[in-house]
C-alpha cells in the first residue's frame, strides 16, 4: 500500500494563519479598517477576517484529507455560510441549499477531474 506522508509545511501554515485569524480578533473591532497609506486605500477588516479564515481551513483541510479539492470546497462553504450568518440570512434553506450545491460540486469535479 502506498501511504504519502502528510506534509508538515502545511500545518505549519495553518498555525501561523491561526494565530494571524487569533489576532486580528482580539485587537481589531469589525467595524475597523486597514489603511494602505501608499496607495491611499481603506479596507474594512471583514474581508481580510473571511480571506484569513479560507487560508486557515485550506491548510488545515488539506492537511487532515490530502486532498485540495476537498479542503478547497469544504473551506468555501464554511465561509459562505459565515458570510450568510453575517448578512442574517438564517433560514434554515440556506444551508441545505449550500450542502447540496457543494455536494453537487464535488461530484462534479469527481467525475470531471
Amino acid at each position: 500500500m502506498n501511504r504519502r506522508k502528510r506534509p508538515v509545511w502545511l500545518l505549519v501554515i495553518s498555525f501561523l494563519l491561526l494565530v494571524g485569524l487569533a489576532y486580528l480578533i482580539i485587537f481589531h473591532s469589525p467595524s475597523a479598517q486597514f489603511a494602505i497609506y501608499s496607495a491611499g486605500w481603506r479596507i474594512s477588516i471583514l474581508p481580510v477576517f473571511f480571506l484569513l479564515f479560507f487560508a486557515f481551513l485550506l491548510s488545515f483541510i488539506t492537511y487532515l484529507l490530502r486532498s485540495l479539492r476537498r479542503a478547497a470546497l469544504i473551506g468555501l462553504l464554511i465561509v459562505i455560510y459565515l458570510v450568510f450568518r453575517m448578512l442574517h440570512l438564517d433560514s434554515p434553506h440556506f444551508p441545505i441549499l449550500l450542502l447540496a450545491l457543494f455536494i453537487t460540486l464535488e461530484l462534479f469535479f469527481k467525475k470531471h477531474i
